[in-house]
This record gives structure tokens, C-alpha cells and sequence, in this order.
């Protein structure tokens, strides 16, 4: 049983809930990126398998868009340095392309979503707060505020300050929710008085004006938004951490229930800076920009195989993300063990022949339509299949693009490559001049195959040797995709002529 369904199935035995809410969300500081999705994907993956059960049940993300700007990052202009402190939802866009710092780069992994088909409900914490939900839990964080302070002492071990309280205000002054103090506080009129390290001494509404510390908030989100199953990354769940300070603020502060906890490993990004080099492994960084986007990855991998990635693998593993070769890999074992992606002739195509079909098209959609068919597959034209095939090639472009391994690319030479042909053998262009005979129209990639073993063991070589004349006369290079494929995807015509070219060339034409 997939592990969705045994946490599912788990979540319906030992609580007492008969709705649920599945809860997610990060904080858009930067580029949201593959190591983030783990937690929505986790998410999804449990929603579904509860819905499945038939039980009543929606999925949530909560972007944080009310937490501060803690540092200004290597990718933000230097006058950026004025912006730390506030808001993300009151920070401007960098680039000025969005309403907000937040909107920046929380829009880009939300359209994200869209094509990951997850269904979900969004929430900003700026909104919320705004909007008011917060006022009632912010009266009970102070009223319960040595309640409170307690708690954490207790869990975290660590020493309160005598002055500490549950809110951060925002100065209406220098506009950071990191620099001001509270000095007193009124339950009626629902605001709170603070002094700020600019100068500034101001009141601050509950309706916006500032937000819960950290870990009260954790809690009281739980129940203002009905939380009842959240994942969460591993470091929360740690002994004396947030989970465990939020669960005794949320049961003994605001009298609910914590929600059922889905700790999880950490998504590693892999990389190479060459092939057969030895990988890197690194943490992924919003902050830092060591990450890769998952706007990015969306245009480049098809959605079905980036779930997959993350939900074929239990959420107390750890996932190490190498968006080259080993993602290619997993690519070919979906297509063979799930199913193919797109749909119609799309799906039909697998991913690594797709490689090799748009890079003979060289971009050109007409060109990669006479490619597909002439390598055996049925293309009926209509409108919703032609848009499947751009949309699986464009993928397959953005790979080779972004992500592909030198190997794997290739540039089909449309003129004779003379000067990498004078490096063939006699017998290698025996063996062309050979094929050239046998070249029939309509081959397919298994009797293209055998031809190639054929007429090498006909000519008396290696069959490795032929399959790198093949290349050399085909690409300049003595290696490229499995030749069979490419073969039956090339025009007759063009191949018989090249062939014979390279027979020719230095006077070695088949009789």
C-alpha cells in the first residue's frame, strides 16, 4: 500500500475529526523551489487518499507573506538593505513586475501549481491578518501571555525575557515588524503600544498592525483555519522544536487540538559541473538562489513526473534531485511502469525518443510532425493532439536546454561532415557504402538494428566501429542516441545519399 494511503488510512482511525484540513505553506523570501514542493506534493498525496475514502476533505497553503525580510540577499540590489525588517507583502518588487517582494515569488510557483493540477486553497498571512481573523486568538496570546511564556521555557528549555510578549507590532514610522517593543497593550481596543529602535513611539492595531511570534502563530493558524494534518520539514518535529511547543499552546492556550504531523526529509540538490565528474550534493536555499525554481523545473519536466518524483518515495527518506541523467532515468521508468505522458500519439512517444525527434526538427514543428510519422507513429491532426505534442516536445526542448548532459545532445549535419569522414576506416565506409544498398523506405528502429548487425558481421567488423561511422557521417561525433531510433526517424532518401557520400569519399563505393 503506497504510503498516502497508509497515512490516510491512519488519520481516519485515530482521530476524532470527520472533515479535515490538510495545511501547507512556506514563506516566499525567494525563488520557491524543488525543495519546497515536497510539502505541497506530501499534502496533495494524503488529500487524495483521504478523498479517496470518501471522506470530506480540502488542501490548504498558507503563503507567509507577513514575515520579514531578515537579511538582504545576494540577489537583491544593495538599496534593499532599507527594505529589511519589513513585510514581505509591503516590500517592493524587485524587478517591479509584481505588486509586492511577496507577489514576486509567490505568483511564479502558484501558476506552478496550476500545471502540477493541484487543487488547493491559497491563503496569504498579510489577508488574514488584515482581515481580522487573527483578533481574537492575538487577545487570548495576551491575556495567557505568562501562560504562554511558560510553555516555551518549558519546551524549548530556554530563558524568557521579563518583557517578552506575543506580538511584533509594525512601526508606523520606519514600517519593520522586527525593531519594536510592546509597553502595554488594550484588550477593548484591541491594540497594542510599542516603543521602536527608530524613535518611533506608536499604537498598533490587532486588525493588521503586527503579527503573532513564530511559534504562537503555528498554533492559533491551526485554529483559525481548521487545521487538522500538516507535513512539515523534520527540523519542526525535533525534541523541544516548534511542533512541540505549538502543541501545548494550541491544546492549553486556544483549547484545540494540534493536527496530525507529517514530518519530512529534506529534497538535496544533485549536480555535476561535468560528466563523470563526482556529484555534488547541497542543501537547496531559497536565500542563497542554490535551488532550482519550481517554475523553472514545470517548463522543463512534465508535472506528472516531478509528483513523481516526490511521492514514490516515503516522506521520512530524503530525496537527492539531479535534474540531468538520473531524472531522465526515472522518466523512462515511469513511461514503462505507470504510463506514458500526454495524450493520444503524445503518450505514445517516449520521452528519450522525443530527445532525439526535436533536435532533428531543429525547432521547427512542421518538421518534427514528418519526423514523428515517418518513426512509425499516427498523427491524426487535430487540434487537441498537435497541442499534446508541442506541449511534451517543448518539455523535451527545455531539458536538453537547461539540464541535458553534453551526451545527449546532438546537431544533425544537413552537409557532408568531409574532414570527420577522412577519420573512417576503409571498412567503416565499406560498411556505409553497404547500408546505403540495403536502405529501404519505411524501416523502423528493430530493422534498422538488425541491418546495422548484419551488414557488420557481413563486413567482417566490429559493430561498435560501424555504429561510430554511423554517427560520424550522421552528427560529426562518434556517439549519439540509439541508432535504431534515429535512423527510422530520418528521410530514406537523405540517409541513402549520406551513406553512399561517405563510401565515396575516399574511393570506397559498395559493388
Amino acid at each position: 500500500m503506497h504510503w498516502s494511503k497508509v497515512i490516510a488510512k491512519e488519520i481516519v482511525d485515530s482521530r476524532r475529526e470527520t472533515k479535515h484540513v490538510v495545511a501547507t505553506g512556506i514563506t516566499p523570501s525567494g525563488a520557491i523551489h524543488v525543495g519546497n514542493l515536497r510539502e505541497i506534493i506530501i499534502g496533495d498525496a494524503v488529500h487524495t487518499a483521504l478523498r479517496d475514502m470518501d471522506v470530506d476533505a480540502k488542501l490548504i497553503y498558507v503563503a507567509d507573506t507577513f514575515d520579514p525580510l531578515r537579511r538582504r540577499y545576494p540577489f537583491l540590489p544593495k538599496d534593499y538593505e532599507t527594505q529589511v525588517g519589513k513585510t514581505l507583502s509591503e516590500i517592493p518588487d524587485p524587478e517591479g513586475c509584481h505588486l509586492s517582494y511577496a507577489d514576486h515569488f509567490l505568483q511564479p510557483f502558484l501558476d506552478s501549481l496550476d500545471l502540477l493540477e493541484i487543487e488547493v486553497e491559497i491563503y496569504r498571512a498579510d489577508e488574514l491578518y488584515k482581515s481580522g481573523l487573527y483578533v481574537d486568538v492575538i487577545k487570548e496570546a495576551f491575556l495567557r501571555r505568562d501562560d504562554i511564556s511558560r510553555i516555551l521555557e518549558d519546551v524549548s528549555g530556554r530563558q524568557m525575557p521579563k518583557d517578552w510578549t506575543p506580538f511584533n507590532p509594525i512601526c508606523d514610522a520606519c514600517g519593520r515588524i522586527t525593531s519594536a517593543i510592546v509597553t502595554g497593550y488594550d484588550i477593548e481596543k484591541e491594540e497594542a503600544y510599542y516603543e521602536c529602535e527608530c524613535g518611533n513611539n506608536g499604537v498598533a492595531s490587532f486588525t493588521g498592525g503586527g503579527k503573532l511570534t513564530w511559534r504562537v502563530d503555528w498554533a492559533a493558524r491551526w485554529k483559525i483555519l481548521g487545521v487538522t494534518i500538516e507535513p512539515f520539514g523534520k527540523d519542526h518535529a525535533a525534541p523541544g522544536g516548534s511542533f512541540d511547543t505549538g502543541k501545548r499552546i494550541a491544546t492549553e492556550i486556544y483549547n484545540y487540538d494540534a493536527p496530525y504531523p507529517i514530518p519530512f526529509e529534506h529534497i538535496h540538490l544533485k549536480t555535476q559541473s561535468g560528466e563523470g565528474k563526482k556529484a555534488k550534493v547541497t542543501s537547496m536555499s531559497s536565500s542563497k538562489g542554490t535551488n532550482i525554481p519550481v517554475h523553472a523545473i514545470v517548463e522543463a519536466v512534465p508535472p506528472a513526473i516531478l509528483k513523481h518524483v516526490i511521492v514514490r518515495v516515503r516522506p521520512d527518506k530524503h530525496i537527492e534531485f539531479n535534474p540531468a541523467l538520473p531524472l531522465l532515468y526515472l522518466i523512462d521508468e515511469y513511461e514503462r511502469e505507470i504510463v506514458g505522458i500526454g495524450r493520444g500519439v503524445a503518450g505514445e512517444i517516449p520521452f528519450r525518443h522525443l530527445l532525439t525527434l526535436v533536435q532533428i526538427a531543429r525547432g521547427e514543428f512542421s518538421i518534427l510532425l514528418e519526423v514523428i510519422k515517418r518513426s512509425g507513429y499516427a498523427i491524426h491532426g487535430d487540434d487537441e493532439e498537435l497541442e499534446e505534442i508541442r506541449k511534451k516536445a517543448g518539455y523535451a526542448e527545455n531539458w536538453l536546454r537547461t539540464y541535458a548532459p553534453p551526451s545527449l545532445k546532438f546537431e544533425l549535419q544537413l552537409d557532408v561532415p568531409t574532414e570527420e569522414l577522412k577519420q573512417l576506416s576503409e571498412l567503416q565506409k565499406k560498411a556505409l557504402g553497404s547500408l546505403a544498398q540495403e536502405i529501404q523506405d519505411g524501416m523502423n528502429a528493430e530493422d534498422w538494428h538488425n541491418l546495422i548487425y548484419d551488414v557488420a558481421s557481413a563486413t567482417k567488423m566490429e559493430t561498435k566501429e560501424l555504429f561510430q561511422a554511423i554517427y560520424m557521417a550522421l552528427l560529426k561525433k562518434p556517439s549519439g542516441p540509439r541508432a535504431g531510433w534515429l535512423l527510422a526517424s530520418l528521410d530514406s532518401e537523405f540517409l541513402r545519399s549520406r551513406f553512399e557520400s561517405a563510401a565515396v569519399s575516399m574511393g570506397c563505393a559498395a559493388t
